[in-house]
């Protein structure tokens, strides 16, 4: 297992699909926030009206708000992409076929493919809130008196590794489909689905959904997520997981 998380580490580092999309929700997702804020306060043409339709409150409570928004889906959307990358790589790129001479289980690897993306999924996670914090200070986005900031950034950072964490089941799909497409287009349909499911009401109970809906608990209109249903995030995401391990193991090339 050692040596898998070894492999699978250095993988992760080499790789332009991670250090991309690690940049691009770093760098992109507290600056569409601003600019969310920026076009509510214009209030002029299209755009305008969406965004006041996105901003709840004023100042940092807006722009946090945005944030968790955000976050449920680009934390959802990104992530997804790696995982079909980590595990759709061996079937596109025809290298799953010499796993079978190595000495260290095909389960072991799919399950060091896990634990090293969770494990940059926490750190990206904590990167974009650290950036988003960084960003709202130098734009001045309100006065902190009064605001629970650090209360505010506990629950999206459980929001986003809850979201990170449902993005693995992604790695299921990648397996049994042996590729890349099936995956991307899990992720579309799964992203379809969360939305569908917020509108009638039953979000909470849909584990794409609810992670979304705990990063921004407490707007106006939106439905309380209890315990019960947060737990079946990490639930979903471990049968997943044992699905996908026990998939490596007994697959054939």
């Amino acid at each position: 297992m050692k040596r898998a998380l070894t492999v699978e580490l250095l993988k992760i580092r080499r790789s332009p699909v991670v250090w991309t999309t690690t940049l691009l929700i770093v760098v992109l997702v507290p600056l569409l926030c601003l600019g969310f804020i920026a076009a509510a306060d214009g209030g002029a043409g299209a755009l305008g009206a969406k965004a006041e339709a996105m901003v709840t409150g004023e100042g940092w409570e807006a722009y946090l708000g945005l944030l968790g928004q955000m976050i449920a889906v680009t934390l959802f959307i990104g992530p997804g992409v790696v995982t079909a990358w980590a595990f759709g790589r061996e079937h596109s790129e025809h290298t799953f076929a010499s796993l079978f001479a190595l000495p260290v289980s095909r389960r072991s690897i799919a399950a060091a493919k896990f634990v090293v993306l969770l494990l940059w999924g926490i750190a990206l996670t904590a990167a974009v809130l650290v950036a988003a914090v960084i960003v709202g200070l130098i734009a001045d986005v309100g006065p902190l008196e009064g605001f629970d900031l650090v209360g505010n950034l506990a629950r999206l950072a459980v929001a986003g590794v809850l979201t990170i964490t449902i993005a693995l089941t992604i790695g299921l799909v990648a397996s049994i489909g042996r590729g890349y497409l099936p995956a991307i287009g899990a992720i579309i349909m799964l992203t379809m689905f969360a939305q569908i499911a917020v509108l009638v009401g039953t979000g909470g109970w849909f584990p794409f959904a609810a992670p979304g809906l705990y990063a921004v608990a407490g707007a106006e209109g939106v439905a309380e997520i209890n315990t019960v249903q947060l737990l079946l995030v990490p639930v979903t995401a471990a049968a997943a997981a044992w699905a996908t391990m026990r998939w490596w193991q007994h697959a054939e090339v």
